[in-house]
């Protein structure tokens, strides 16, 4: 590959209840998947139950960072040379939190957990999760990224926070639940992400039953330049950072934001 190019690995995973199955499941598609730079799985992807989601069932089989799970997927990560983003259910501090952990070439370099939980349209992940309060970035074959997780991409001043301390590159793991006229939104704050940061994103989404699928690369215009559609997918997409470059050029968006003096607000009632 040319410089500043990265190839991306995403798969859409199928999730079940089981976390033994995930896990075989994960460690088998990295097994098979073509060499990459980073390989990324989609939100949920240790379990998600057959039925509703409950906190007896996320204490079941969550798992803290040096668990099982991650440490299968770190061997994995180091005889393929690749990096991996893996959200599990991350036990820890009393609480379990929606964590996607990055690992980069057998290196657990730590996780982001989810800021914004689900408490919305008749959904309270509050009830299961504790909430991060911190913001991450990572750097894989000298490209920075953020992450985020699903709902998050609903709160545009995260996405811009992170792109203002230096990331190029967002990935998103989901699980979208499915309903009206989700799949529209899903896609259309994806682009907007991408377009309003002159950045890539990246979402991985979750082929569950219960979610939409519908893993996307959006291009730093804000372009969809890959769907994987619904069911168990594995997508393959090339970065290239120079892509980055000429957009926050014709559009420096960035470069203004950085710039932009604190603006005063008057009510004209007053």
């Amino acid at each position: 590959m040319a410089s500043g190019e990265l190839r991306i690995g995403l798969i859409q995973l199928r999730v079940t209840h089981s976390k033994a199955e995930n896990l075989l499941r994960v460690t088998s598609s990295l097994e098979s998947i073509e060499h990459c730079d980073l390989v990324v799985f989609p939100e949920y992807c240790m379990g998600y139950p057959t039925g509703p989601l409950t906190r007896e069932y996320l204490l079941e089989i969550g798992e803290p960072l040096n668990g099982e799970f991650v440490e299968e997927v770190r061997k994995k990560s180091e005889q393929e040379e690749f990096a991996v983003v893996l959200p599990i259910h991350e036990k820890a501090e009393g609480s379990v939190f929606n964590t996607s952990v990055i690992i980069d070439r057998g290196k657990v370099l730590g996780g982001y957990r989810k800021v914004h939980l689900f408490d919305a349209l008749g959904y309270r992940e509050s009830d299961f999760f504790g909430s991060g309060t911190t913001g991450v970035l990572f750097t894989i074959a000298g490209t920075t990224f953020g992450t985020v997780t699903c709902y998050d991409i609903r709160f545009p001043e995260l996405v811009k926070s992170l792109v203002m301390e230096g990331a190029r590159v967002i990935v998103v793991p989901a699980a979208w639940f499915r309903g009206p006229l989700k799949e529209e939104q899903w896609q259309t704050l994806l682009m907007a992400r991408a377009h309003e940061n002159t950045s890539y994103i990246v979402a991985v989404g979750n082929a569950n039953e219960a979610f939409v699928g519908r893993s996307l690369v959006i291009n730093p215009l804000g372009v969809k330049v890959l769907d994987l559609g619904t069911g168990d997918r594995v997508g393959y997409f090339t970065l290239n950072d120079d892509q980055v470059t000429e957009a926050r050029k014709v559009l420096p968006v960035i470069e203004q934001s950085r710039t932009l003096p604190k603006i005063s607000f008057r009510h004209l009632n007053d």
